[in-house]
């Protein structure tokens, strides 16, 4: 079946309603004609179309000709438009951060602590070991749809911090900060602001990660962010979408 052909068949109107008056059972071109009000020969050409997309099958019993649903080819493509129709956890993601988006555009200027914990099942040492080694943070610091073009840090105090995200067309990124303190196998914290088009920070925004635990790890993550710019809405939206999702996808990778 050309699904493509056999949209093209029935998405004209009166072929749709042959469509629709077959659907009930096979009737006579006559019956066909007469129920849409029209020649037989204007009829006999939508079933000639419809019957070589595949749509209908004109059986010709003697002097008589009855047509009827070809409802394999129906149901072929009834099945490709559900398969279309499936959604997938990207969707509801992107509904959820416009609504972010609109609800930090109306929100009073001001500080705040952006909060995420989840258990893990990795130890300490290894859960805070995917934020600080760069290979490991490229497999799940991402949104879908981004990659990590470039990752620069390490677990050194004072050590800079540099991250590009790079969009499906090109578009790219970037934050930058600073490693600030570092407790192996219990915390670290870092500056990671986002930049603006002129490389100046959208807003200022520390990271604390903590973890604890030994086979398996509580790990909680805060984010305080401040110096909000007017522009940073989208942006301030997006930690706050993207942090439980960015924490799942951290866990699949040291799980």
């Amino acid at each position: 079946m050309d699904a493509q052909r056999v949209l093209a068949a029935i998405a004209e109107p009166t072929r749709f309603r042959i469509v629709q008056l077959l659907a009930s059972g096979p009737r006579t071109v006559g019956e066909i004609a007469a129920h849409l009000g029209a020649m037989q020969p204007q009829t006999t050409k939508h079933l000639q179309a419809m019957e070589s997309a595949g749509v209908v099958t004109a059986h010709r019993l003697g002097r008589r000709r009855v047509v009827s649903l070809r409802r394999d080819a129906l149901e072929q493509l009834a099945g490709g438009l559900a398969a279309l129709a499936a959604r997938i956890p990207d969707e509801p993601v992107l509904e959820q951060y416009e609504r972010a988006i609109a609800e930090e555009q109306s929100r009073p200027a001001g500080d705040r602590v952006i909060r995420a914990g989840m258990s893990v099942g990795a130890t300490p040492a290894a859960v805070l070991g995917a934020w600080t080694d760069p290979d490991v943070l490229r497999q799940w610091w991402a949104p879908t749809h981004f990659e990590v073009a470039i990752c620069e840090i390490e677990p050194v105090v004072g050590a800079p911090i540099r991250i590009v995200l790079r969009e499906g067309d090109g578009a790219e990124y970037a934050a930058a900060g600073r490693v600030v303190s570092v407790e192996p196998d219990r915390e670290l914290v870092f500056d990671l602001a986002p930049l603006d088009g002129a490389g100046l920070p959208l807003f200022a925004a520390t990271y604390t990660v903590r973890v604890a635990g030994d086979a398996r790890t509580e790990l909680t993550v805060e984010i305080a962010v401040s110096g909000i710019r007017p522009e940073a809405a989208p942006a301030i939206a997006g930690l706050e979408v993207s942090l439980p999702l960015l924490l799942d996808q951290l866990a699949a990778v040291v799980g």
